[in-house]
């Protein structure tokens, strides 16, 4: 499946504009650790690494070479040193569930579907599987309810930013492909106004009208010249902006 931000997560260019904010509020996290107990300094020193390793990677790691769901690793790894941080601050009683919400939103902006289930089931097996294997009192089992809740609506609406991000790939897509026919239409029309200006300097220059056949040619002339610029041009067209003015020819 194609993912729906139509690029690369990891691409080189403006990836440092797109990581900052997730970059930022996790370090947030690592330095709240510090503020308040119980601090087991082996689960954050294990966070960090993690979490570290996986930022590395998703920087110097060569992703063109590598198939789409392998960008997957990166927020995955994110997921285990929040699981990581969160149990060396007291479990579910450190406040730490919050940041389950980083690697998620990143994939719901910046992958596909399939990514984006995988990152939640992810984001699922960090709730329950420490209820199961530590329990009450870090680990109630209120978890069960509160995880699964949380996991269904953390994926309502990454889906819901997926389908938006789509909706809205599709359309800039359409206005491309009309802005394209909008260039062709234009050019035709530009095209038949050279045709026109020279038939009629030929038929002003069969009848010895040389000031009427100068007029034309320069009319011509101007056409062309506006070809050229259009070409040339890199510049968005606005909606009309090609929409030919009388003062462009000599309609005679």
């Amino acid at each position: 499946m194609i993912a729906v931000s139509g690029r690369a997560p990891f691409a080189p260019l403006g990836l440092a504009r797109r990581g900052a904010p997730f970059v930022a509020i996790l370090l947030i996290g690592f330095v709240l650790f510090l503020t308040d107990a119980p601090r087991h300094w082996a689960y954050f020193a294990a966070a960090a690494a993690v979490a570290a390793l996986a930022l590395a990677s998703g920087v110097l790691a060569p992703w063109e070479r590598l198939p789409g769901i392998a960008t997957v690793a990166v927020p995955l790894a994110i997921v285990l040193s929040i699981a990581l941080l969160r149990e060396g601050q007291g479990g579910s009683l450190s406040g730490y569930g919050a940041l389950f919400l980083l690697p998620t939103l990143w994939v719901a902006c910046y992958g596909d579907r399939v990514q984006l289930l995988i990152v939640l089931a992810a984001m699922l097996v960090a709730y329950w599987l420490p209820i199961v294997v530590i329990g009450a009192p870090y680990y109630p089992s209120s978890q069960w309810r509160g995880g699964g809740l949380l996991v269904l609506i953390v994926g309502l609406f990454g889906l819901t930013i997926q389908q938006l991000l789509f909706d809205l790939g599709a359309e800039e897509g359409l206005r491309a492909d009309a802005e394209r026919r909008l260039r062709e239409a234009s050019a035709y029309e530009l095209h038949d106004d050279v045709v026109q200006n020279l038939t009629v300097a030929q038929l002003a220059l069969a009848v010895g009208d040389g000031e009427r056949a100068q007029s034309a040619v320069d009319n011509a002339l101007k056409v062309g010249q506006g070809i050229v610029e259009s070409l040339l041009s890199t510049q968005t067209l606005e909606p009309g902006s090609l929409v030919r003015r009388d003062t462009d020819h000599d309609p005679s």
